[in-house]
């Protein structure tokens, strides 16, 4: 039995706007039915593929509300992206998803405003303090925000917050060994075997797992690719590797062409397609070129 607080797939969902660039309230619920026709077995919420610094701190909320309503009682796990400018912020975006049902948190770090390893661990703490009951996956993304969590301050934050169970690490890959090595000082292996950490690349995640550590993945291109992403996941857990690797070389160039045009522009173009009403990204992040757009649909239609 797993000891797992987290699922080892879940789909970074992709958030509807309106063409003035708000949260289209309307659509989402649409949206999570296709993902709930997709037979997906867990959504991540308003993280980096969700746009959600786009978004209002009511707007999240909000979005957190009608996802949560939409998948009642399907099973679905529901992690929800939180990260801010300001740790209250945090906080009550935290609480919200508490509140309506959410099975855990990808906690991410704030944007732009460079903190230190200390102020780090405090906004975890604090902003952990607030859902007790809820297991936390912490979010690192250098490149994005312009900060890097340590694997030392990560084995830190796993010794004193008791509902810290994991990390999505999208910096070093080395870094996921090294926090398991640290984590051994504090734990023992069965605990380790609780803690999660996750891929957010596609194209690397095969050799994230079986090189490198890695339990699982919040995936982007399980968007348009559900079934194969959860197969090559469900191989890798069983030592598949090469049963895995054949998948993803079924998909690999339709994979390559995605991170290449803009994951999100183009999962939202494929999706259009499909009559799903995801709209598009608020500018300036403009839409996909008909070069672009002609050579998804060769692939994918």
């Amino acid at each position: 039995m797993s000891l797992q607080r987290f699922i080892p797939y879940s789909v970074a969902m992709v958030t509807p706007f309106t063409k003035a660039g708000n949260l289209d309230v309307a659509n989402v619920p649409a949206v999570v039915k296709y993902y709930l026709d997709q037979n997906i077995p867990g959504l991540l919420v308003s993280g980096t593929t969700g746009e959600q610094h786009c978004m209002t701190i009511a707007e999240r909320k909000e979005l957190y509300r009608l996802v949560a309503e939409t998948t009642a009682g399907t099973g679905c796990q529901l992690y929800a992206g939180v990260a801010a400018f300001k740790t209250e912020d945090a906080k009550e975006l935290a609480v919200a998803a508490k509140e309506v049902g959410f099975n855990g948190i990808m906690l991410g770090f704030p944007p732009y405003r460079i903190i230190s390893q200390y102020e780090a661990e405090v906004y975890v703490k604090e902003v952990a303090s607030t859902v007790n009951e809820l297991p936390i996956f912490l979010y690192n993304n250098p490149r994005r925000n312009g900060f890097n969590v340590e694997p030392e301050t990560f084995a830190r934050i796993a010794n004193t917050v008791k509902n810290v169970y994991g990390q999505k690490e999208t910096g070093a890959v080395e870094n996921v060994n090294k926090m398991k090595s640290l984590l051994l000082n504090q734990v023992q292996q069965q605990e380790l075997e609780g803690y999660s950490f996750f891929s957010g690349t596609d194209s690397k995640f095969i050799d994230a797992y079986v090189k490198h550590g890695y339990t699982g993945i919040t995936s982007i291109a399980g968007n348009v690719y559900p079934n194969e992403i959860k197969a090559i996941v469900d191989n890798l857990q069983k030592n598949q590797v090469e049963e895995a690797e054949s998948i993803m070389a079924s998909i690999s160039v339709g994979v390559e062409l995605l991170e290449q045009a803009g994951m999100i522009q183009a999962i939202k173009y494929l999706l259009r397609k499909k009559l799903v009403p995801i709209g598009y990204s608020p500018p300036p992040v403009l839409d996909l070129s008909d070069e672009i757009k002609q050579a998804l649909d060769k692939i994918f239609l």
